[in-house]
């Protein structure tokens, strides 16, 4: 694995597997390797097997669990951790935290919260445990709650830079937004290059209304490298509302670069060719949009309108009457893309035992 050599390690594994007796030790070190490269099937042949010959080595099972979860076997996960040993106080707690965790993935609400809660009372110090229950505090809509989670975690974990942009995001989300900025700076102090921050930090700006503030933490970080593709949407967007078309269009293709389903994207790269009397090359932006995302009312009326225009008057009603059944605003949706892509960052930040 270390060598690349991927389809030879599978090999190894399928042979070593084959022995009659292996130790438990070298079956977990094995299955960390594959996980910790995503090949996760892999990673619970290891783990399977060395809690079938030492079923009372709690971290394979938990290892297990964790890796059927990240191959969205939720149903087998949760089996496995349930029926895990725990003779430990840190054994049972961790059990509790991962059948949470699990529980969230399945739609189980008010169960992982329960369990979650639970095992962060145990160990309120453990960064995991508190991220999972802010996150899925988040997902239920409860910022609130979720702000006080991660201000909780951040107190005991200060330099924990996902619980910080947990904090910053429920505080966004809340609508607490000079909190938020406050939550991002602090965060971006610990992490400068952290490009997700500096989104989350510009965004909450734009949505505030400080067009240059956000204008310029998205340059900034476009600067950096590997720079988050939003970063550029965030600079269009900032832009087109303050009508300075000079880097609209090239920001916009080196989003659309790095995002090539963002319909958002194609919306606003619709609007500036409007602005600039490309009626043709905006049309062909709406209509891209509302391919990506039928679901996007901002996409619906501007193909309406850019119809009407130029005279295609039956596809203007028709996009008209899908706008008139939707009526979500862009904003709305802006704050629903975001969400999802900060929510991305922030999921999965735990690991194999």
């Amino acid at each position: 694995m270390a060598q690349g050599a991927i389809s030879q390690a599978e090999t190894d594994l399928t042979q070593l597997l084959s022995e009659p007796r292996l130790e438990s030790g070298l079956l977990l070190r094995v299955g960390i390797a594959f996980a910790q490269r995503g090949l996760y099937s892999e990673a619970s042949r290891a783990f399977a097997r060395s809690a079938h010959d030492d079923p009372a080595i709690f971290e394979a099972h938990y290892n297990l669990a964790l890796a059927q979860l990240a191959q969205n076997r939720p149903g087998e996960a949760f089996r496995t951790i349930d029926q895990a040993p725990h003779t430990s106080a840190q054994d049972s707690t961790a059990r509790l935290y991962l059948r949470g965790k699990i529980e969230g993935q399945m739609g189980q609400t008010q169960a992982a919260q329960h369990d979650l809660s639970a095992a962060l009372e145990k160990d309120p110090g453990n960064e995991n445990y508190a991220l999972d229950l802010g996150l899925l505090c988040l997902r239920a809509h409860a910022y609130l709650q979720s702000e006080r989670v991660f201000t909780r975690g951040t107190e005991l974990n200060p330099r924990s830079t996902y619980l910080l942009l947990g904090l910053g995001l429920a505080q966004f989300l809340g609508g607490r937004t000079s909190q938020s900025v406050e939550s991002s700076r602090r965060l971006l102090a610990l992490a400068p290059g952290f490009s997700t921050a500096r989104l989350l930090l510009g965004f909450t700006l734009y949505f505030d209304g400080n067009l240059d503030a956000a204008r310029q933490v998205a340059r900034d970080g476009i600067a950096l490298p590997d720079p988050n593709p939003y970063l550029y949407y965030l600079d269009a967007v900032a832009s087109l509302k303050q009508h300075d078309n000079a880097r609209i269009l090239a920001d916009l293709a080196a989003a659309e670069k790095g995002l090539p389903s963002c319909a958002l994207c194609y919306v606003a790269s619709g609007k500036a060719r409007e602005q600039q009397g490309d009626l043709p090359g905006a049309l062909s932006d709406f209509e891209t949009a509302v391919h990506v995302a039928p679901g996007l009312s901002e996409g619906w009326y501007h193909l309406a309108s850019v119809s009407d225009r130029m005279g295609k008057k039956e596809e203007a009603a028709q996009a008209r009457g899908h706008f008139q059944r939707m009526k979500v605003s862009e904003d709305e949706r802006e704050k629903e893309l975001m969400q999802g892509v900060f929510l991305q960052s922030l999921g999965a930040q735990d690991g194999a035992r």
